[in-house]
Protein backbone atom coordinates (compact mmCIF):
# COMPACT_ATOMS: atom_id res chain seq x y z
CA UNK A 1 0.00 0.00 0.00
CA UNK A 2 1.00 3.80 -0.72
CA UNK A 3 2.27 5.65 1.84
CA UNK A 4 0.03 8.58 2.92
CA UNK A 5 1.65 11.83 3.40
CA UNK A 6 0.03 15.56 4.46
CA UNK A 7 1.02 18.91 5.49
CA UNK A 8 2.18 19.74 8.60
CA UNK A 9 -0.57 20.28 10.81
CA UNK A 10 -0.78 22.35 13.84
CA UNK A 11 1.47 20.69 16.74
CA UNK A 12 -1.76 20.26 19.07
CA UNK A 13 -3.56 18.07 15.85
CA UNK A 14 0.21 16.25 15.45
CA UNK A 15 -1.19 13.18 16.84
CA UNK A 16 -4.62 13.06 15.50
CA UNK A 17 -3.37 11.75 11.75
CA UNK A 18 -2.45 8.43 11.38
CA UNK A 19 -0.18 9.25 8.11
CA UNK A 20 3.54 8.33 7.31
CA UNK A 21 5.07 11.96 7.37
CA UNK A 22 4.54 15.45 6.97
CA UNK A 23 5.33 17.89 3.34
CA UNK A 24 6.72 21.39 5.71
CA UNK A 25 6.71 24.71 4.53
CA UNK A 26 9.32 27.20 6.16
CA UNK A 27 8.48 30.44 6.41
CA UNK A 28 9.85 32.79 3.58
CA UNK A 29 10.52 29.83 2.00
CA UNK A 30 6.96 27.98 0.78
CA UNK A 31 3.83 28.73 -0.34
CA UNK A 32 0.35 26.96 -0.18
CA UNK A 33 0.63 26.10 3.28
CA UNK A 34 -1.74 26.04 5.92
CA UNK A 35 1.31 26.06 8.90
CA UNK A 36 4.25 27.92 7.33
CA UNK A 37 6.89 27.58 10.25
CA UNK A 38 10.41 29.10 10.80
CA UNK A 39 13.73 26.71 11.22
CA UNK A 40 13.55 27.86 14.89
CA UNK A 41 10.46 25.99 15.20
CA UNK A 42 11.28 23.06 13.46
CA UNK A 43 13.23 21.22 16.27
CA UNK A 44 10.26 20.83 18.53
CA UNK A 45 8.00 19.72 15.16
CA UNK A 46 10.91 16.74 15.06
CA UNK A 47 10.79 15.83 18.33
CA UNK A 48 7.06 15.96 18.95
CA UNK A 49 6.57 13.76 15.91
CA UNK A 50 7.85 10.40 15.04
CA UNK A 51 6.71 10.53 11.21
CA UNK A 52 8.82 11.13 7.86
CA UNK A 53 9.60 14.48 7.69
CA UNK A 54 10.25 16.64 4.44
CA UNK A 55 10.96 20.78 4.36
CA UNK A 56 9.33 21.39 1.24
CA UNK A 57 10.97 24.74 -1.46
CA UNK A 58 8.04 24.94 -3.72
CA UNK A 59 8.47 28.26 -4.49
CA UNK A 60 11.02 29.80 -7.48
CA UNK A 61 13.73 32.19 -5.87
CA UNK A 62 15.45 35.44 -6.83
CA UNK A 63 19.20 35.48 -7.73
CA UNK A 64 19.55 37.90 -4.25
CA UNK A 65 18.02 34.88 -2.24
CA UNK A 66 20.65 32.45 -3.32
CA UNK A 67 22.49 32.68 -0.25
CA UNK A 68 20.21 32.83 1.86
CA UNK A 69 18.79 29.71 0.89
CA UNK A 70 21.88 28.18 0.74
CA UNK A 71 22.73 29.14 4.95
CA UNK A 72 19.10 27.54 5.13
CA UNK A 73 19.83 24.27 3.69
CA UNK A 74 23.26 24.07 5.42
CA UNK A 75 21.37 23.99 8.64
CA UNK A 76 18.92 21.76 7.75
CA UNK A 77 20.64 19.07 6.52
CA UNK A 78 22.05 19.22 10.35
CA UNK A 79 18.89 18.02 11.51
CA UNK A 80 16.62 14.63 11.64
CA UNK A 81 14.67 14.87 8.91
CA UNK A 82 13.58 12.18 6.04
CA UNK A 83 14.67 14.18 3.33
CA UNK A 84 13.95 17.97 1.60
CA UNK A 85 11.61 18.64 -1.25
CA UNK A 86 12.66 20.75 -4.22
CA UNK A 87 10.53 22.47 -7.25
CA UNK A 88 13.09 25.35 -8.42
CA UNK A 89 16.19 23.15 -10.09
CA UNK A 90 18.48 26.16 -8.61
CA UNK A 91 17.65 23.84 -5.07
CA UNK A 92 18.81 20.58 -6.46
CA UNK A 93 21.87 21.71 -7.79
CA UNK A 94 22.16 23.61 -4.14
CA UNK A 95 21.19 19.92 -1.92
CA UNK A 96 24.36 18.76 -4.71
CA UNK A 97 26.78 21.03 -3.56
CA UNK A 98 26.28 20.00 -0.21
CA UNK A 99 26.48 16.34 -0.68
CA UNK A 100 23.29 16.10 0.92
CA UNK A 101 22.47 11.91 1.72
CA UNK A 102 19.21 12.28 3.26
CA UNK A 103 16.07 11.77 0.21
CA UNK A 104 15.20 13.92 -2.19
CA UNK A 105 11.85 14.78 -3.41
CA UNK A 106 10.60 16.51 -7.01
CA UNK A 107 7.58 18.56 -5.91
CA UNK A 108 7.16 19.17 -9.42
CA UNK A 109 3.70 21.44 -9.59
CA UNK A 110 3.13 21.11 -13.14
CA UNK A 111 6.27 19.54 -14.92
CA UNK A 112 5.73 15.92 -13.64
CA UNK A 113 4.02 14.42 -16.98
CA UNK A 114 6.65 11.82 -17.58
CA UNK A 115 8.94 8.72 -16.63
CA UNK A 116 12.07 10.54 -18.79
CA UNK A 117 12.02 13.43 -16.46
CA UNK A 118 12.10 11.13 -13.83
CA UNK A 119 15.09 8.75 -15.18
CA UNK A 120 16.98 12.38 -15.91
CA UNK A 121 16.02 13.72 -12.06
CA UNK A 122 16.93 10.25 -10.99
CA UNK A 123 20.73 10.16 -12.15
CA UNK A 124 21.23 13.86 -10.36
CA UNK A 125 20.07 11.93 -6.86
CA UNK A 126 16.31 12.47 -7.11
CA UNK A 127 14.75 9.82 -4.98
CA UNK A 128 10.58 10.64 -4.57
CA UNK A 129 8.75 12.43 -7.59
CA UNK A 130 4.73 14.11 -6.73
CA UNK A 131 3.66 14.28 -10.36
CA UNK A 132 1.92 17.00 -11.67
CA UNK A 133 -2.03 17.58 -10.97
CA UNK A 134 -2.88 17.73 -14.54
CA UNK A 135 -2.43 13.92 -15.74
CA UNK A 136 -5.56 11.31 -15.40
CA UNK A 137 -4.77 8.26 -13.30
CA UNK A 138 -3.93 6.52 -16.08
CA UNK A 139 -1.26 8.18 -17.28
CA UNK A 140 0.18 8.14 -13.38
CA UNK A 141 -0.26 4.57 -14.11
CA UNK A 142 1.71 4.38 -17.24
CA UNK A 143 4.34 6.77 -15.76
CA UNK A 144 4.60 4.78 -12.50
CA UNK A 145 4.99 1.15 -14.78
CA UNK A 146 7.52 2.51 -16.72
CA UNK A 147 9.73 3.81 -13.52
CA UNK A 148 11.66 2.12 -11.00
CA UNK A 149 11.79 5.48 -9.20
CA UNK A 150 9.25 6.30 -6.13
CA UNK A 151 6.19 7.96 -7.14
CA UNK A 152 3.44 9.67 -5.94
CA UNK A 153 0.49 11.60 -6.76
CA UNK A 154 -1.94 14.48 -5.04
CA UNK A 155 -5.71 12.97 -4.26
CA UNK A 156 -7.18 15.56 -2.53
CA UNK A 157 -6.95 19.19 -2.56
CA UNK A 158 -7.69 22.57 -3.80
CA UNK A 159 -5.37 22.17 -7.41
CA UNK A 160 -3.49 24.71 -8.33
CA UNK A 161 -3.72 25.73 -11.68
CA UNK A 162 -1.57 28.49 -12.87
CA UNK A 163 0.93 30.64 -11.32
CA UNK A 164 2.15 34.11 -11.69
CA UNK A 165 5.44 35.95 -10.52
CA UNK A 166 3.86 39.30 -10.72
CA UNK A 167 1.43 41.13 -8.51
CA UNK A 168 -1.92 40.65 -10.09
CA UNK A 169 -4.68 41.09 -7.63
CA UNK A 170 -2.04 44.32 -6.76
CA UNK A 171 -1.72 45.55 -10.33
CA UNK A 172 -5.72 45.09 -10.92
CA UNK A 173 -6.70 46.89 -7.65
CA UNK A 174 -4.10 49.53 -9.05
CA UNK A 175 -5.98 49.84 -12.58
CA UNK A 176 -9.44 50.36 -11.18
CA UNK A 177 -8.46 52.78 -8.57
CA UNK A 178 -9.52 50.53 -5.34
CA UNK A 179 -8.02 49.41 -2.62
CA UNK A 180 -6.45 45.58 -2.12
CA UNK A 181 -8.37 44.51 1.13
CA UNK A 182 -7.57 41.16 1.46
CA UNK A 183 -4.95 38.23 -0.48
CA UNK A 184 -7.36 36.10 -1.26
CA UNK A 185 -10.53 36.29 -3.64
CA UNK A 186 -12.62 34.60 -5.68
CA UNK A 187 -12.90 35.00 -9.77
CA UNK A 188 -15.23 33.26 -12.09
CA UNK A 189 -14.63 31.72 -15.55
CA UNK A 190 -17.49 32.93 -17.81
CA UNK A 191 -16.65 30.58 -20.37
CA UNK A 192 -16.75 27.72 -18.60
CA UNK A 193 -18.71 28.94 -15.68
CA UNK A 194 -16.16 27.86 -13.33
CA UNK A 195 -14.93 29.21 -10.07
CA UNK A 196 -11.11 29.65 -8.79
CA UNK A 197 -9.75 30.98 -5.83
CA UNK A 198 -7.04 33.26 -6.21
CA UNK A 199 -3.96 34.34 -4.12
CA UNK A 200 -1.30 36.74 -3.44
CA UNK A 201 2.00 36.24 -1.72
CA UNK A 202 5.14 35.75 -3.16
CA UNK A 203 3.52 35.14 -6.60
CA UNK A 204 -0.29 35.05 -7.65
CA UNK A 205 -2.15 31.42 -7.60
CA UNK A 206 -5.08 30.71 -9.17
CA UNK A 207 -6.78 27.16 -7.35
CA UNK A 208 -9.69 25.34 -8.11
CA UNK A 209 -12.32 26.22 -5.97
CA UNK A 210 -13.67 22.87 -6.25
CA UNK A 211 -11.92 20.46 -3.87
CA UNK A 212 -10.01 17.08 -5.82
CA UNK A 213 -11.60 14.13 -3.98
CA UNK A 214 -9.81 11.00 -5.61
CA UNK A 215 -10.87 8.14 -3.19
CA UNK A 216 -12.29 7.31 -5.69
CA UNK A 217 -9.34 5.69 -7.03
CA UNK A 218 -7.57 5.04 -4.25
CA UNK A 219 -7.61 1.71 -3.83
CA UNK A 220 -6.21 1.15 -7.62
CA UNK A 221 -3.56 3.48 -7.36
CA UNK A 222 -2.23 2.58 -3.43
CA UNK A 223 -1.33 -0.81 -5.09
CA UNK A 224 0.47 0.87 -7.92
CA UNK A 225 2.50 3.72 -6.68
CA UNK A 226 4.61 4.66 -3.94
CA UNK A 227 3.08 7.47 -1.79
CA UNK A 228 -0.38 9.75 -1.60
CA UNK A 229 -0.63 13.19 -0.94
CA UNK A 230 -3.68 14.92 0.55
CA UNK A 231 -3.81 18.51 0.85
CA UNK A 232 -5.26 20.80 3.48
CA UNK A 233 -4.58 24.30 1.88
CA UNK A 234 -7.43 26.91 2.66
CA UNK A 235 -9.50 23.27 4.35
CA UNK A 236 -10.38 23.81 7.72
CA UNK A 237 -8.73 21.09 10.18
CA UNK A 238 -11.62 19.88 11.30
CA UNK A 239 -12.82 18.87 8.03
CA UNK A 240 -9.36 17.81 6.95
CA UNK A 241 -8.84 15.12 9.50
CA UNK A 242 -12.22 13.29 8.72
CA UNK A 243 -10.41 13.18 4.96
CA UNK A 244 -7.92 11.49 6.28
CA UNK A 245 -9.56 8.79 8.62
CA UNK A 246 -11.82 8.21 4.86
CA UNK A 247 -8.83 8.02 2.98
CA UNK A 248 -7.00 5.21 5.58
CA UNK A 249 -10.19 3.17 6.19
CA UNK A 250 -10.64 3.01 2.39
CA UNK A 251 -14.49 4.62 2.83
CA UNK A 252 -16.73 4.39 0.09
CA UNK A 253 -17.20 8.95 0.09
CA UNK A 254 -18.65 10.73 -3.09
CA UNK A 255 -16.05 12.41 -5.21
CA UNK A 256 -17.60 15.27 -7.31
CA UNK A 257 -14.55 16.78 -8.62
CA UNK A 258 -11.85 14.33 -10.55
CA UNK A 259 -9.96 17.31 -11.66
CA UNK A 260 -8.35 15.59 -14.22
CA UNK A 261 -8.09 11.77 -13.41
CA UNK A 262 -10.36 11.08 -15.42
CA UNK A 263 -10.31 13.60 -18.09
CA UNK A 264 -6.85 14.92 -20.11
CA UNK A 265 -5.97 18.41 -20.74
CA UNK A 266 -6.02 19.54 -23.63
CA UNK A 267 -3.04 21.27 -23.61
CA UNK A 268 -0.36 17.94 -23.10
CA UNK A 269 0.64 18.04 -26.55
CA UNK A 270 2.73 14.78 -26.85
CA UNK A 271 3.12 11.78 -25.08
CA UNK A 272 6.66 10.59 -23.38
CA UNK A 273 5.78 7.63 -21.51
Amino acid sequence: MSKIYIPLPKKEDIDLYDVDGFFIGIKNYSYGFNNLISLDELNDYINKSNKEIFITFNRLYYNNEIEDLKKLISELIKLNITGIGFSDIGVLNILNELNYNGKILWFSNHLGTNSRTIKFLSKRNVDLFLLSNEITKDEIIKIKNNSNELVGCTLYGHLNMATSSRKLLTNYFEFINKSKEKDTYTIKDKIKDEEYIVTEGFNTDFYTKRILNGIKYYNELSNIIDFIYLDDYMIDSKDFINIVKAFKSNEVMDSDYLGFLEKKTVYKVEDYE
